[in-house]
C-alpha cells in the first residue's frame, strides 16, 4: 500500500491548461484530475499568465496553439522566459507549418494535433512528467 502511495504522489503534477474553447478546457481539466493532477485553467493567454505567476510550481502548461488576441506560442515563450525548465505541451486544431513546429521543437516543446484522443494526451503528460521527476531527482541527487 505504502508503494501504491509513493508511485501516485510521484506522478502528481499541478498543470495549467490554456484553450479558449470551455468544452476542452472542462474535459480536459476533469481527465487530468482523475488522474490525480492538480489542473488550474484558463480560456486566454494574459489570464493564463497572471495565474502562472500567482500559482508557483506549476510544471507543465498544455496550451492551445490558436487563441485570440494572444497565440499559445507568445504565451509559452513568456512563461519559459521566467521559468526555463517549464514543460509545454502545445494543441492545435490548425495546421501548423513545419517552421513553426521546428521552433517548437527548438524550445523543447511537444506539439499535440487536435483532435487527440484522451489516451494519447495521458501519454504524452505522462512522458512530459516523467522527464520532469527525472530532473527533480537529479537536484535532489546534487543537493
Amino acid at each position: 500500500m505504502h508503494l501504491d502511495s509513493l508511485s501516485s504522489k510521484k506522478r502528481s503534477a499541478k498543470i495549467l491548461v490554456v484553450d479558449d474553447d470551455p468544452d476542452i478546457r472542462s474535459l480536459i481539466r476533469t481527465f487530468l484530475e482523475h488522474e490525480g493532477h492538480t489542473v488550474h485553467v484558463s480560456g486566454d493567454a494574459d489570464r493564463a499568465a497572471k495565474l502562472f505567476s500567482r500559482s508557483p510550481g506549476i510544471d507543465l502548461v498544455i496550451t492551445d496553439y490558436s487563441m485570440p488576441q494572444r497565440s499559445g506560442f507568445d504565451l509559452a515563450r513568456e512563461l519559459k522566459s521566467i521559468r526555463p525548465s517549464l514543460r509545454v505541451l502545445i494543441m492545435s486544431g490548425v495546421i501548423v507549418s513545419s517552421g513553426q513546429l521546428d521552433q517548437m521543437k527548438t524550445h523543447g516543446w511537444k506539439f499535440l494535433p487536435k483532435p487527440f484522443s484522451l489516451p494519447k494526451l495521458l501519454a504524452e503528460v505522462h512522458s512530459m512528467l516523467e522527464f520532469i521527476q527525472q530532473d527533480k531527482s537529479s537536484a535532489t541527487l546534487i543537493a
